[in-house]
């Protein structure tokens, strides 16, 4: 059959308002679900079902776009839905995304629709492992941005690794609990909880980042490329950051794929950043604000050198632009059977 056949049947399966909410080519979208192993029939026909979209609607905002629906959260959730039905072995995702990129909201979808399937998926942060108060306050003293928690060296990674290779080990995951409201908003440890799914995501804003063997060629890159006019004491603190990155590496070893909800350009997660906060404030009464907002994003912005978080090597690559539009679709042939 010749290409602008199928793009034919591929333009007959999906309506024309969801096509119209697409910033990317269908061509683009074709290549992307052959290469997930997606049947576009299929795929189509289950999650327009309506006793699923009564599922979804449940937990969807009210204006979401089809973009995020059909690019980036069905064909994930298929993914997983493929490992629950055929591995013989717990497995973990892993997921990464800049603050307020939507992966914590993409986060709880996927938790609360797995459970109204009962199928074995659970989702957890990277912050549920933050170190308990006061190991926190020790390893944060003397950061230059003056902030509570965030970059790698906040974590407790050997609790991380022991956790995560119980989980493989076992299907059973002992999994701390983070409160980013106590302590005057320092935040602590909180209590436990234990999942057994078959099925574990770990999403965090670093999630797959690599150390860079020379990082000072890199300060240069990024003072001149995003004008970042970093102080010597954040090119130090670099340093001691990229050292803890080597550790943080051997977790994402664990993974059996990794995807990258990327932004277009690093700088959108300052608005996104500031809007999230916002809406922390009205829903909950508490939120980053003033100068521990602006201090966060300055973190964000220069404790990891940004080509490191832009080029992340993930499996699959969904790109949004400032508006969490999402305009690029990247991945690798996953070669299973058709989902």
């Amino acid at each position: 059959m010749k290409d602008k056949d199928i793009n034919n049947d591929f333009n007959h399966i999906f309506p024309e308002d969801i096509r119209d909410d697409f910033l990317f080519s269908l061509d683009s979208y074709r290549l992307f679900l052959e290469g997930l192993s997606i049947n576009p029939s299929l795929f189509y026909q289950k999650w327009s079902d309506v006793n699923v979209q009564s599922i979804i609607d449940k937990y969807w905002k009210p204006n979401q776009k089809s973009d995020w629906k059909w690019s980036l959260t069905f064909p994930f959730f298929s993914l997983l839905e493929h490992y629950i039905n055929t591995i013989n072995s717990p497995i973990i995702i892993g997921f990464s995304g800049l603050p307020g990129s939507g992966k914590s909201t993409l986060g709880f979808w996927i938790d609360s629709v797995a459970r109204e399937l009962s199928l074995d998926i659970k989702v957890i942060s990277l912050d549920d492992f933050y170190l308990p108060g006061k190991e926190m306050d020790f390893a944060m003293n003397g950061n230059p941005w003056n902030v509570p928690r965030g970059f790698p060296g906040s974590h407790s990674l050997d609790l991380l690794h022991q956790s995560l290779d119980t989980f493989l080990k076992t299907g059973v995951l002992s999994s701390p609990t983070f409160d980013k409201s106590l302590r005057g908003g320092k935040g602590d440890r909180s209590g436990w909880c234990e999942f057994k799914p078959k099925v574990l995501i770990l999403e965090g804003w670093f999630v797959g980042c690599e150390p860079i063997s020379d990082i000072s060629k890199i300060d240069d890159l990024d003072d001149e490329k995003f004008n970042l006019s970093l102080s010597q004491r954040e090119k130090d603190y670099r340093v001691l950051i990229q050292d803890s990155l080597l550790d943080y590496s051997k977790i994402w070893e664990k993974f059996e794929k990794i995807w990258h909800l990327k932004s277009s350009r690093f700088n959108n997660t300052i608005l996104w950043k500031s809007h999230q906060e916002e809406e922390m404030i009205k829903l909950r009464g508490s939120g980053l604000k003033g100068n521990n907002l602006t201090d966060f994003i300055r973190m964000i912005q220069t404790s990891i050198p940004q080509q490191s978080l832009s080029f992340i090597r993930s499996d699959t690559t969904v790109e949004i632009n400032q508006y969490r539009r999402i305009d690029k679709l990247q991945t690798t042939d996953y070669h299973l059977d058709t989902l």
